[in-house]
């Protein structure tokens, strides 16, 4: 997708004209995907030196930049500059699913701009994070010092980067949050940008992402929003705007297929596609903000490019109007939106005594998505909202207690793997996590009922306050071999087995019941296919309370959490058997055919259909002594590719080897008969095999 044109300066005026009319109607939608559009410019459409690019997330991914941008356009030069396939948010990891082209925080109040001593009328003023339309498109950047990056945190290292202090003062003590905490700094004054009048605003974004399936799909974004000027904004409200552009990239304007919905009870403003297969939505969600939820003015808007609000007068009208839009659906577009809140005031800094102290205004909100293959994914993401809002308010910005995965050790047999996962003494220090037997949860209302739960607490914890909260071990296997870039999908994954606890007090009963075990056995496996195994551990629910409009309280119990598969993930190649006799080894497929499928749904070894092209194109040598020296050559006696193998290591020896259809100066093989041989300490056997294009 590319921005849309503005030719001239009479296209740039209409668009303006167009926008002031709100209600107008929708207009014609460009293809953003046709060739030849150009990028639009504007007096600030070139990235400033410091502008950088991260991408966050583990599951779900996301690039972001410096000047409060992600989507898309966080990317570095934007969306012209990301390679072909790539994404500006990615989920679930390894699906060529887009999400978000652009979006970002404008932030919008009224300011009186005198520079006398009579104050004048306030004007409507807006700065604009992000807006793909009409421009400008940015309006906050980066300061000018190599400093001014991204600043990377992690709860797992407790040492403070070099500079942090000096860089940060007072603004930001060194405190790791997340499994990925990114910090940065910009303003609306570092550059100047045409018939923009900046609020004089300086942002510090925190953002927060964990590598952990209770939020795989949960990004949170806090905003400290400073008054640098000398006049305080009245009036001032916070908006998210959202250009999402939901959709698989293989589906020709995917992006026209949208519409945008609002959840008033969770404050989630989101975009779905519910046309083509596979859409998982993505959504804004407010968190907190130092008025309650409650007491806010709400605006949700919904439009099309062409009825972009301007000129900033304009966009303040919508962010501050107070109006719900219905929600878009049944009809679909090229849709984005504003989701606005408010009113705050904001002072600057005192100037003299008796003037208000500066205000830091912190708004927390969450970018969160849902994906199910039997349920609509946006109730998955209503579920993943929910979670958000406990992550930051109840859990203090972090998550609850998620039993860690045990270590998973796999041993190969003849057609089998032997898996165990029992804990032994120094694996805290060899896996880097504790015993999940252990696992303590001060917040779990369940554990604390259940005096045996509650006993032996490690150290440093308070046994009047939770317990241990682990309940069960999942055994898990999918046949669906890793990709470089993401592993195995998640949904790939079937569970083999259960085990939990034995619970002694009949009314807290969790699971089965059926005793905690710690090895199995997979047998009967088909030699030459590609498992992975992983074991989670599993938490008891806990109780949330729910407090209701009479001041009474019930109690919902909460789904249990669960560790993630991909922590102790184990992949096995299940090779064949080593020969020690001449003349056993064996090519497939035989012959080979390039109008045919030999990809893993197919019974192959190429792995996956979405995954494959010429590149992935191989032949497979079964039953081939440990050590042996593969040669390859034409019928008339050109050596064209040797290949030396070695199976001997590891538990069980492997008799196959994988050989891509090219040769050994790198040239694919033509159609016809090939003669191999094999040589090994047993002897020398030759064959042929075939290829047929």
């Amino acid at each position: 997708m590319v921005l849309q044109p503005m030719k001239n300066l009479n296209i740039i005026l209409s668009l303006l004209l167009l926008a002031l009319v709100l209600d107008s109607s929708r207009g014609d939608v460009k293809d953003k995907n046709a060739p030849g559009v150009a990028p639009p410019q504007s007096s600030n459409s070139v990235l400033v030196p410091n502008t950088k690019s991260v991408k966050q997330g583990f599951s779900m991914r996301m690039w972001m930049d410096n000047r409060s941008v992600f989507g898309r356009q966080g990317y570095p030069g934007g969306n012209n500059a990301l390679p072909s396939g790539g994404l500006g948010l990615e989920y679930p990891l390894g699906q060529p699913i887009e999400h978000i082209f652009g979006g970002g925080i404008w932030v919008g109040g009224l300011l009186d701009t005198s520079t006398g001593p009579t104050p004048q009328p306030p004007v409507r003023a807006v700065t604009t994070g992000y807006e793909g339309w009409s421009g400008p498109f940015y309006e906050f950047f980066p300061g000018s010092t190599p400093a001014d990056t991204f600043w990377r945190a992690s709860k797992n290292n407790p040492v403070e980067p070099p500079g942090w202090s000096a860089y940060w003062g007072n603004a930001l003590p060194f405190k790791p949050i997340s499994d990925n905490d990114l910090y940065c700094t910009y303003a609306d004054y570092f550059e100047t940008v045409s018939q923009h009048v900046p609020l004089r605003l300086r942002v510090i974004q925190s953002c927060y992402a964990w590598d952990d399936p209770y939020a795989d799909a949960i990004i949170i974004i806090e905003y400290k929003i400073i008054n640098e000027g000398v006049k305080q904004i009245d009036s001032a409200y916070i908006a998210w705007f959202f250009e999402a552009d939901v959709g698989p990239l293989s589906a020709p304007n995917y992006f026209q297929r949208n519409f945008t919905g609002y959840y008033p009870s969770s404050r989630t403003a989101y975009i779905h596609n519910p046309a083509d297969r596979g859409s998982t939505p993505v959504g804004g969600t407010l968190l907190q903000t130092p008025i309650p939820l409650d007491s806010l003015r709400y605006s949700f808007r919904w439009y099309p490019g062409p009825q972009t609000p301007t000129p900033d007068a304009v966009r303040y009208n919508v962010i501050s109007s107070g109006i719900i839009q219905p929600d878009e659906y049944p009809a679909l577009s090229d849709t984005r939106f504003l989701f606005a809140f408010g009113p705050f005031t904001i002072h600057p800094r005192p100037v003299q005594i008796g003037d208000p102290p500066q205000d830091t205004l912190k708004i927390a909100m969450a970018i969160v998505s849902g994906f199910s293959q039997t349920r609509d994914p946006r109730l998955i993401m209503q579920r993943n909202a929910a979670r958000a809002l406990d992550i930051y308010l109840n859990q203090g910005i972090q998550l609850p207690p998620t039993p860690p995965s045990p270590p998973l050790r796999a041993k190969v047999g003849f057609r089998r793997v032997e898996l165990d996962w029992k804990w032994r003494a120094g694996d805290d220090v060899l896996y880097g996590r504790p015993d999940p037997e252990t696992n303590w949860d001060s917040t779990n209302q369940l554990a604390n009922r259940d005096p045996m739960r509650r006993s032996n607490p490690p150290p440093g914890y308070d046994s009047t306050r939770g317990g241990r909260n682990f309940e069960s071990y999942k055994l898990w296997r999918s046949e669906t071999p890793p990709s470089s870039s993401s592993g195995v999908p998640d949904e790939s994954y079937t569970l083999l087995r259960q085990t939990d606890m034995i619970e002694l007090i009949d009314t807290l009963r969790f699971g089965y019941d059926t005793g905690l075990e710690y090895s199995f056995v997979d047998s009967n496996l088909v030699r030459g296919k590609v498992y992975t195994y992983a074991v989670t551990s599993e938490s008891i629910p806990n109780l949330a309370e729910v407090r209701q409009p009479d001041g009474t309280s019930t109690f919902e119990e909460v789904e249990p959490l669960e560790s993630a598969k991909r922590t102790n993930a184990v992949t096995i190649d299940l090779p064949f058997a080593v020969s020690e006799e001449v003349g056993k080894v064996a090519v497939v497929p035989n012959p080979y055919r390039t109008d045919r499928s030999y990809t893993l749904e197919n019974g192959g070894y190429e792995g996956l259909t979405n995954n494959w092209d010429e590149t992935k194109r191989v032949i497979k040598f079964i039953n081939l002594p440990a050590k042996c020296t593969i040669r390859v050559f034409s019928l008339s006696g050109d050596l064209i590719r040797t290949v030396n193998h070695d199976g001997s290591s590891g538990d069980f020896p492997d008799g196959d080897e994988n050989m891509t259809l090219v040769s050994d100066s790198n040239r694919a093989l033509a159609s016809g008969i090939y003669v191999f041989t094999v040589e090994s300490a047993f002897g020398t056997q030759t064959g042929k095999f075939v290829i047929i294009r």
